[in-house]
């Protein structure tokens, strides 16, 4: 059995990285009102959000415009990170920096979508990127040491063992 719990942690380690990578460019959601007819893709929304910066908009609108662009871009720049991590060295700190932020956004953007269209079949983008984050999460259910998420150590917890022949009270 631990061979295929060491099979299955590999495996989810190594597919996380590609699948937010492949999700990056295939579609998130479609557009509202007279976009509807528009798919953006993290690519898109990247451009999008680069075009609106053109227009004559306060400090305030310049500033969100650039944070958008760069919390969509930092998904395809973590999961370049997670991809060659995962194979060069998994225990490196941006490792666990790169699933941290691909399973954030992951939520966030679910979230986002939740709230514009409701309770709908995602499309292939944000269902691969959600693919990706329960790979990312479930990597600490199947290990059997000490694993790191967002580079920070999850603790065991070990409960002290209970004697034989002490009674059971609820």
């Amino acid at each position: 059995m631990s061979a295929l719990k060491a099979a299955w942690r590999t495996t989810g380690r190594l597919l996380a990285g590609p699948l937010a990578l492949a999700a990056f460019f295939l579609p998130w959601g479609t557009g509202p009102g007279p976009l509807a007819a528009t798919e953006f893709t993290g690519l898109g929304l990247v451009g999008f959000a680069g075009r609106l910066q053109v227009l004559e908009l306060g400090t305030a609108g310049h500033g969100l415009l650039l944070a958008v662009r760069l919390l969509v871009l930092g998904v395809a720049i973590a999961a370049a990170w997670r991809t060659v991590l995962a194979i060069a060295d998994p225990r490196h700190r941006l490792y666990g920096w790169s699933g941290g932020y691909l399973a954030a956004s992951a939520c966030a953007v679910l979230a986002l979508r939740l709230a514009i269209s409701g309770l709908a079949m995602p499309p292939g983008g944000l269902a691969l990127l959600l693919a990706a984050a329960m790979l990312i999460c479930g990597e600490p259910a199947t290990g059997g040491v000490r694993t790191v998420i967002c580079a920070l150590p999850v603790p065991r917890v070990s409960l002290p063992a209970r004697r034989a022949r002490e009674p059971f009270a609820p």
